[in-house]
């Protein structure tokens, strides 16, 4: 087997990596071994096990997304190896064999199996399926996450649509309830709620998949930042917060993408809105942030978004980018954890940078740097 080149998984952005745990199983231990150096020196966890009990003992007690099994070995051969294991466990199982048949091929397809190697093989060959079989193990995990978070995130404010609709006719009267606007505002209110959650989960997976496409053109921050407070107006009137707004006029365009920066930014009004208490205070404000101010030495476009509220925990600060990350002060209240990991993409795809700090039970405040478009520059 030749020689393995660095090892090039990929890791989602904003994500810690985390090991990529193999299990070689084969009763002729050179082989096993062979195995085992080669796919750590390419960047793996890999570990053996000399036969298929022994095999199993290791699964019964550790955890492995990826197994490399022989099929016939003296004590057990790898297809009960599989059929023990596989029905309880999301693995993806790899085999490889110095006794190729039909039979056996098919018996690996029925089995489920991600691939069948034949006895002797490059390595370069079984690492490319090793890697392909984590990228699928990745993908399904990140689709049971995704139709998991929507239904849960979604059903609190379809749920209201559904109960304040029922309410804006008088089922006796059949007439208009008096209260019908409040509750119209409410549904409107709860059905922005959706959008803004199923576009961020499409938008995060176009960025796990690289499908992101942006399409810039000049863009005018102040007019979207308006038309974002209008999105959560009703939201601010209900929970009785002070907005004050601070808009640099003749504020320089930037180049964007227009929708993208539209649901990266509501994201972190969002926030804002939904973590303050009532009675609170969100300010927003728009400036020309020159180089020696910014973190990109270039002049930017700053939006700057900050709330009085619970904060973020210093503990919790450095990770709030991360994707799924919920700080433990806020999970009571209703969110996916993707908002922040959509715009933190979003804005450095634009060649910007967001920053974020927090003092507990005080103030939060999130500042947005773009940089200004070409033409706004000369």
């Amino acid at each position: 087997m030749s020689q393995p080149p660095a090892n090039s998984g990929h890791i989602g952005f904003g994500e810690p990596a985390q090991a990529r745990r193999v299990l070689v199983i084969d009763d002729e231990q050179r082989m096993a071994d062979g195995i085992q150096s080669l796919l750590s020196a390419a960047g793996f966890a890999a570990d053996t096990a000399y036969s298929g009990r022994e095999g199993l003992r290791r699964l019964s007690d550790e955890d492995y997304q990826v197994v490399i099994t022989d099929l016939h070995m003296e004590d057990l051969d790898g297809f009960e190896v599989i059929r023990t294991t596989g029905v309880r466990r999301n693995i993806a199982f790899i085999v490889i064999t110095g006794h190729a048949s039909t039979e056996s091929a098919i018996r690996a397809l029925r089995h489920q199996c991600f691939d069948y190697i034949i006895k002797p093989f490059d390595f370069e060959v079984l690492r490319n399926s090793v890697e392909r079989a984590f990228e699928k193990i990745e993908a399904v995990r990140f689709r049971d996450d995704m139709i998991s978070m929507i239904t849960h995130d979604i059903k609190i404010p379809l749920s209201s649509i559904i109960g304040y609709s029922s309410l804006v006719f008088d089922k006796t009267t059949n007439e208009i309830n008096p209260r019908a606007r409040e509750f119209v505002q409410t549904i409107n209110s709860n059905g922005v709620k959706i959008l803004s959650l199923v576009d961020n989960f499409l938008t995060s997976c176009k960025i796990e998949s690289g499908r992101l496409s942006i399409f810039p053109r000049e863009v005018n921050i102040n007019y979207l930042m308006e038309d974002l407070m209008c999105v959560f107006q009703v939201d601010i009137e209900r929970n009785q917060l002070h907005l004050n707004t601070n808009m640099t006029p003749d504020l320089p365009m930037v180049m964007g993408d227009e929708n993208l920066l539209f649901r990266a930014l509501s994201n972190v009004l969002s926030n804002a809105v939904k973590f303050t208490p009532r009675d609170g205070t969100v300010n927003l404000r728009t400036a020309v942030a020159e180089s020696a101010q910014t973190p990109l030495e270039r002049t930017c476009v700053l939006i700057e978004v900050s709330n009085t509220g619970p904060g973020i925990a210093p503990e919790d600060l450095p990770r709030i980018f991360e994707k799924y990350h919920r700080s433990r002060a806020h999970r009571g209240i209703e969110g996916s954890g993707i908002g922040s990991y959509v715009l933190r993409y979003v804005v450095e795809a634009h060649g910007g940078r967001v920053l974020a700090e927090s003092v507990p039970n005080e103030l939060t405040t999130f500042r947005v740097f773009l940089p200004i478009g070409e033409s706004s520059a000369q």
